[in-house]
Parts: C-alpha cells; sequence; structure tokens
C-alpha cells in the first residue's frame, strides 16, 4: 500500500468522503454490471474495501471485493479517484491478485491498480467533511451496517 502521510484523524475523514461519494452508486450501477454493496474502512490500513456485485437482476450473482489504497507511492488518493476506480473496469481486462484475505467469506482483491496518488501532502487536502459513517455495508438486502 503506502504510507501515512498525515493524521489518523484525517484518514477517517477521507474515508468517510469516500464512502459518502460510493453511497450513491448502491441503486446505480458505477459500471454495467457492478453495483456497489459496501465501502468498509481498514482500520489498520489507509485503504477501503469496496464491495461491488453484479446487481437485482443479473443470473449470474457475482461478488468483487477489492482493498482499495488511499495512500498510493507516498501520496493520497483523492476520494474522487477511488470512486473513479471502479467506474474503469469495463474499459479494459483488470487481473486482480490476491491480497491473502478474505472478506464475507469472498477473497480479498488487490485493487491498487485501480488508482494513483496526486501530488499533494496529505488526505485532507482533498476529502470533503464527510457526512455520515466512515463506511457501509449490505450484509443483507435494505439493512446496511455502518461503520462510525
Amino acid at each position: 500500500m503506502g504510507q501515512l502521510t498525515c493524521s489518523q484523524e484525517c484518514l477517517s475523514r477521507a474515508q468517510g468522503a469516500v464512502a459518502a461519494a460510493l453511497w450513491q452508486y448502491t441503486d446505480t450501477p458505477i459500471d454495467r454490471p457492478y453495483y456497489v454493496r459496501g465501502c468498509v474502512p481498514e482500520p489498520d490500513e489507509a485503504a477501503v474495501i469496496v464491495a461491488l456485485w453484479t446487481g437485482p437482476r443479473a443470473r449470474e450473482k457475482r461478488n468483487l471485493f477489492l482493498l482499495v489504497p488511499l495512500v498510493s507511492r507516498g501520496l493520497p488518493v483523492p476520494p474522487r479517484h477511488v470512486v473513479a476506480g471502479p467506474m474503469s473496469l469495463a474499459r479494459g481486462t483488470h487481473l486482480f491478485g490476491s491480497v491473502g484475505r478474505r472478506f464475507d467469506g469472498k477473497p480479498l482483491l488487490d485493487g491498487s491498480g485501480l488508482v494513483e496518488g496526486k501530488g499533494r501532502p496529505c488526505l485532507c487536502d482533498d476529502a470533503a467533511e464527510p457526512h455520515g459513517p466512515r463506511g457501509f455495508y449490505f450484509e443483507h438486502p435494505g439493512r446496511p451496517k455502518r461503520y462510525p
């Protein structure tokens, strides 16, 4: 992943900004056929787990769980770039390696290839004040688990 370049408070704020931005894609596909099922903050890393699923109308249900860093090559990844990363899934072939962990029983994939850091000194510089939790995950349809 990368080194955290600012405080834990800034990390929490950035994770909340990513979760708030991804929330709108729980009802609208972020990229056909994928909808956002969750954005879970990683407590020990400057990262989030972006959970995608193929949506309610898909014949074959598929889940992707991507570990997406908020720091890449020592530079912060703006929340809007974390949101834009999964939008590029349909524009090319992406090979994701496993990070050796599981989330909700599925392999956690390395999503670092979807994002790049930008030349700002801190995560706070590009993270709006979040309105809501640091993360969410739909364990069951219609019932999100919230991460404070």
